[in-house]
């Protein structure tokens, strides 16, 4: 692999940001897409990308054993003392005990909270998930996930269980639109590749010359999306699908233009002739093939 090309885009190809590689034996070329997934990178190619995210959240549905779909929201616990949040009740609930010191800190360990939930609703009852992230105004992560399980799900169950696993109070449990909902995770997953300069990030760092330990900031690492081992479609056979479908097309016009080319007795007779008389050439060979996998 050589690197980026200089110039940005090459006709045929629809990536801002293509890579250009050359063999070290036979000097063939290739042009791959970038396949970013942030779009300060490469518009079209995280466009590509939210759209593979949809077809990975669509392609579980219920089945016999995990009839019951729902589009579960949890938040980062507020900042300051409040009432616990009730759903339909004006002022919430008694006084709430969820609440953020250190909003780095929280969003650092935010993949351990959600650990920790799955655990406790694996309990209640067999489920997968599909999980996405989003990021709130104030850098806190906002989770999204998709989840068909074994049993309803009550709301009040969940948040008890949420705010135990250090999440904050507002959970939000609604019937699941699979197609809607598949979308709108889709959207905020590729947002959120985007936004990790804007999400405080805590982590340890070590003192290389006195070997201390202590805490320190750092573009966050948090991971956009994550699934169930089980849920569905994965992104290598969502591309592996994505090139047989190429190659079928490629196949078939191949056939379609062979059949047009097939000469006919008095064109066999008369010989290829270009409009102006002169025998037809045949064009050069493109330098490079554009590569979308």
């Amino acid at each position: 692999m050589v690197g980026y090309l200089p110039g940005g885009g090459v006709d045929g190809l629809d990536c801002d940001s293509p890579l250009l590689v050359v063999c070290r034996v036979c000097d063939g070329r290739l042009v791959w897409a970038c396949r970013a997934h942030r779009a300060s990178r490469c518009v079209p190619c995280s466009e590509r990308y939210r759209r593979l995210l949809v077809r990975i959240a669509q392609s579980r549905s219920a089945s016999a054993h995990r009839g019951h779909g729902f589009f579960l929201t949890l938040t980062a616990p507020g900042e300051r003392e409040h009432a616990r949040w009730i759903p339909g009740r004006p002022g919430g609930g008694g006084p709430c005990a969820c609440r953020v010191g250190d909003l780095a800190e929280w969003n650092a360990a935010a993949g351990q909270a959600w650990n920790r939930l799955r655990l406790g609703l694996s309990r209640l009852c067999p489920f997968e998930y599909f999980r996405v992230v989003e990021v709130q105004k104030r850098g806190a992560l906002h989770l999204h996930i998709l989840v068909w399980s074994a049993e309803p799900l009550r709301r009040d169950h969940v948040q008890e269980l949420a705010v135990a696993a250090g999440f904050g109070c507002q959970v939000d449990l609604s019937p699941l639109s699979p197609q809607k909902h598949a979308n709108y995770a889709a959207k905020y997953a590729t947002k959120a590749t985007d936004q990790r300069g804007a999400v405080p990030w805590a982590v340890d760092v070590v003192n290389t010359r006195t070997g201390e330990l202590t805490r320190g900031s750092a573009p966050a690492r948090y991971r956009t999306w994550s699934s169930s081992r089980q849920w569905g479609l994965t992104v290598r056979e969502v591309r592996a699908a994505n090139r047989a479908a190429m190659e079928n097309s490629r196949l078939a016009r191949s056939a379609g233009v062979a059949s047009a080319d097939q000469p006919t007795p008095s064109s066999v007779a008369q010989g290829p002739t270009a409009a102006g008389g002169e025998p037809r050439r045949a064009g050069p060979s493109t330098a490079a093939e554009l590569v979308w996998a």
